[in-house]
C-alpha cells in the first residue's frame, strides 16, 4: 500500500493512496400500510491504517480500525411500480479521523435526506436510478474513547454541508428468468457525489465516486445475502499541494431482511 503519483491536468500531479476497507451492512425493511413502507440500514465500516500516507503503518487487515458507523432509517412511498419517493428523517453517522496512519479523533454527523428512485425493467435486467440529497450537520471532534455502542456526539458546534448523490444500479438474475426464491443475481452500480450549497469551490465540487460489482443470493421472500467489491474514490485535495485522492478497495458484505411484518405473522400462526 504505497502512494503513487499519476499525471493529471492540474498544476500538481495527483497522489493516489490505496486503502483496504471492510464494510458490513444489515438492511431490514417492511410494510407499514398501503403504499408506505420502512427501511433501517445499519452499516459498519472498517479500514486498515490510513497508512497509505506512510506505507510502514499498514497492517494488511481491512478490519483493523473503525472508519464509520452508519445508521439510516427511511420511510418510503411507492407512487407506482416505477417511482418511489423516500425520506430519511434522521440519520446518524459516526466517523474516526485519521492522521499519519492512526485514528486521532471521533466525530458524529446528523443527516436528513429526501430521495427518489426511478426503476426500469429491460427484460430480465432491472435498472434503478437513485437521486438523493443530503442535509448534513457535522459535530465537533471528540476523544477516541469518548464513545459507546450508541455513540451520541457533540453538536454544541456544527459544520453544515449539503451533498447530491446519483446512483445508477443494475440487477440481473442469473439462474432464473426473474427474481424469486433461490435466485442468484449479479449487481453493479456507479454513484457520483457532488458537494452542494454555498461557497463550494470548483476544486471541491466532486466529493467522491463509488463503483461496485458483486453477487447476491435471494433465499426467499425474506432473506438475501450479498458480497461485492467496491472502489471508492475520494477527492480530498486537503494536503499542501491540494492533490491527494484516496482509492479505497472495499469488500462489502450485506445481509438483507425484507417483509418483516409477514415473517412475524408466520411465526405467530404456529
Amino acid at each position: 500500500m504505497v502512494s503513487t503519483s499519476l499525471p493529471s491536468v492540474s498544476q500538481s500531479p495527483r497522489r493516489y493512496y490505496h486503502i483496504a476497507n471492510g464494510w458490513t451492512d444489515v438492511n431490514i425493511s417492511g410494510k407499514i400500510a398501503g403504499k408506505f413502507s420502512w427501511q433501517l440500514e445499519n452499516q459498519h465500516r472498517r479500514q486498515d491504517m490510513q497508512g497509505a500516507y506512510k506505507s510502514e503503518t499498514t497492517t494488511g487487515n481491512p478490519y483493523n480500525n473503525l472508519n464509520q458507523h452508519v445508521f439510516r432509517p427511511f420511510i418510503h412511498y411507492q407512487v407506482n411500480p416505477t417511482i418511489r419517493i423516500s425520506l430519511m428523517p434522521f440519520g446518524w453517522i459516526g466517523s474516526n479521523r485519521f492522521a499519519e496512519g492512526t485514528p486521532f479523533a471521533f466525530f458524529s454527523e446528523l443527516r436528513v435526506s429526501p430521495q427518489v428512485i426511478l426503476t426500469q425493467n429491460l427484460g430480465r435486467l432491472r435498472v434503478d436510478h437513485r437521486f438523493r440529497y443530503e442535509f448534513r450537520w457535522l459535530g465537533k471532534n471528540q476523544a477516541l474513547n469518548d464513545k459507546s455502542f450508541v455513540y451520541g456526539g457533540d453538536f454544541s458546534e456544527t459544520n453544515y454541508r449539503e451533498r447530491f448523490r446519483y446512483q445508477a444500479k443494475l440487477t440481473l438474475p442469473l439462474n432464473k428468468a426473474q427474481m424469486g426464491d433461490k435466485t442468484l443475481y449479479a449487481q453493479a452500480y456507479n454513484e457520483l457525489f457532488l458537494n452542494m450549497g454555498k461557497n463550494i469551490s470548483n476544486l471541491h465540487l466532486f466529493d467522491q465516486n463509488r463503483a461496485l460489482v458483486g453477487l447476491g443470493y435471494r433465499l426467499n421472500h425474506h432473506y438475501s445475502v450479498e458480497a461485492s467489491y467496491m472502489q471508492q474514490t475520494i477527492f480530498r485535495f486537503n494536503n499542501t499541494d491540494k492533490n491527494n485522492v484516496d482509492l479505497n478497495n472495499i469488500l462489502q458484505l450485506n445481509f438483507v431482511l425484507s417483509n418483516v411484518e409477514s415473517l412475524f405473522k408466520k411465526k405467530a400462526s404456529h
